[in-house]
């Protein structure tokens, strides 16, 4: 093995790269889950895995702008996490670099997962809130307030202490970003 991680701005990415993301995603969630990553992710950046040159996981990860109790905080979201060969260690390695990168910034990284990757994620060193999806509104460009109910958060908690704040507020924080 021959393990390389690479992070990319989404503007940067190739059309190989989006070619293998897109096929990857089809082939395991199916034709719907296909992505236009430079217009959904177009702030954020991905990062690989590669072993001996080929792609072997991916995810992103994006600034997003949060307000809670009247104060704006800018944390990472992170999804789009993929890996294309199971139980080699790729998505683990993907995840230690993502809690790396987050630990250089003292930002806070959230996913929204379904139930069945929680043990996993907990292994790699993220902490887990049960639905912790619905203790936040995403607000769209109309300005409407959208809510969605299923899904775990997952995250690793930076200096700010967001999630602490966010778990002790009686507030759903508000989200600039589509639930990522």
């Amino acid at each position: 093995m021959n393990i390389q991680i690479l992070s990319k701005k989404t503007k940067d990415l190739t059309s190989k790269e989006l070619s293998i993301m897109n096929n990857s995603r089809i082939k395991e969630y199916g034709k719907q889950e296909k992505i236009d990553f430079k217009k959904a992710d177009s702030n954020g950046e991905f990062i690989f895995v590669k072993d001996n040159g080929e792609i072997k996981a991916f995810g992103m990860m994006k600034p997003v702008k949060v307000e809670l109790d009247g104060k704006k905080y800018v944390i990472y979201g992170i999804g789009r996490d993929l890996s294309l060969e199971k139980g080699k260690g790729y998505g683990r390695v993907l995840n230690e670099a993502r809690i790396t990168k987050l630990k250089k910034t003292g930002k806070t990284g959230i996913a929204f997962t379904s139930t069945h990757n929680i043990r996993f994620l907990e292994k790699v060193g993220y902490k887990i809130e049960r639905n912790g999806i619905r203790k936040f509104l995403y607000k769209n460009p109309k300005g409407e307030l959208i809510e969605d109910n299923d899904g775990e958060m997952v995250y690793y908690e930076g200096k700010d202490k967001f999630v602490t704040k966010l778990l002790k507020s009686k507030n759903k924080a508000i989200v600039d970003t589509d639930f990522w």
